[in-house]
């Protein structure tokens, strides 16, 4: 990544000063609630929270950062956690911000917002490698819609990340935004064209302003070291721009789901397994 691109993600490092406290105990691990203050704030101004889900047993292990969908922590991306958690895999379920993408007023706020997820991102993975139960050199990142579009993200500019789990991704922004049929979504692009601004010019601004996109970061995600699931079906994240995204990496490893985008949930157990696999192959776990 050129030195540019990489200082527009960059912050003031600082010791992080972290609040820690126990969700909850299981056998193998624990959960533990992590807050901090952000170095820098581009886009809201509310702590960084974290659900880490950590090994018990001593010793450092593999780490990945999981980023949930639109709605925010819920049962799918959960339940990866769970079932990592239980092979070994320390996992950092990263929450949204409380400000969602849906409530952005203009391009340029929703390049903050991408930004940000960046910069959150960054620094969760600057903490994550100061514990003593997380190799350094072993760290990956996960998602799922929109979470799998910030995945995509994160590994495209920190290179500590070693593999990477895209799931119903696609790109660029501009793309998705003036053709998905989500309905809050679609409902406010239909709101602007009611006020007269022409989807040509919708399109032309969302891609001229929002600069951290999937498509155009893309190339910088090292295409062995990903594993995509694309919806054949797929309206909301349309099928097509998963396919732009996936070559913007170089071809990755694709698994295709015979589903839409919400009815890829039934492919959930098949979908956590193949990408356990796939993590475990890469960050070398037994």
């Amino acid at each position: 990544m050129p030195p540019a691109l990489l200082a527009y993600y960059s912050y003031p490092k600082r010791p992080i000063e972290a609040r820690v406290q126990v969700l909850k105990q299981k056998k193998r691990y624990d959960v533990l609630r992590i807050e901090f203050p952000s170095a820098i704030n581009v886009f809201g101004n509310e702590d960084i929270k974290v659900d880490y889900y950590v090994q018990k047993e001593p010793g450092r292990h593999p780490t990945v950062l999981m980023l949930p969908i639109s709605g925010g922590v819920d049962f799918s991306v959960e339940s990866f956690a769970w079932l990592f958690a239980r092979c070994g895999i320390n996992c950092a379920l990263v929450h949204n911000r409380r400000v969602e993408i849906e409530n952005t007023q203009s391009a340029e706020e929703v390049e903050a917002y991408f930004r940000q997820t960046v910069l959150d991102n960054r620094q969760v993975l600057d903490y994550l490698v100061t514990r003593p139960d997380v190799d350094p050199n072993r760290l990956g990142c996960l998602g799922l819609s929109l979470g799998g579009i910030k995945a995509g993200l994160v590994a495209a500019v920190d290179d500590r990340i070693k593999c990477a789990v895209l799931g119903l991704a696609g790109g660029s922004m501009a793309d998705i935004a003036m053709n998905s049929k989500e309905d809050r979504l679609e409902d406010y692009i239909n709101e602007l064209k009611g006020q007269g601004i022409s989807s040509d010019d919708l399109h032309a601004e969302l891609l001229e302003k929002v600069r951290t996109d999937p498509l155009r970061l893309g190339p910088y995600i090292d295409a062995r070291r990903t594993l995509m699931f694309i919806a054949s079906f797929d309206r909301v994240v349309p099928k097509w721009t998963g396919e732009q995204l996936r070559r913007a990496i170089g071809g990755p490893k694709t698994i295709y789901l015979f589903a839409g985008h919400y009815t890829s949930f039934l492919y959930l157990p098949y979908a956590q397994w193949e990408s356990l696999r796939f993590v475990k192959k890469r960050l070398h776990v037994n």
